[in-house]
């Protein structure tokens, strides 16, 4: 946790996608571990303005 934020980072990081997905075939971890990142940099921006994070509610996965 960084300024309140978790990590992104927890189940791979972007040195392992090529292996889990031409080795493991397993595209859903994958975006799973983008969506993670992508709502870090949200949260990170919002913080850095001085606004609320983002309530896991408030997060739609489509």
């Amino acid at each position: 946790n960084i300024l309140g934020i978790p990590s992104p980072k927890q189940d791979i990081d972007g040195s392992q996608v090529a292996k889990v997905y031409y080795e493991e075939n397993d595209l859903k971890r994958i975006v799973e571990y983008c969506e993670r990142d992508t709502i870090a940099v949200a949260q990170l921006l919002l913080r850095f303005n001085n606004l609320e994070l983002l309530k896991d509610e408030e997060i739609v996965s489509v």
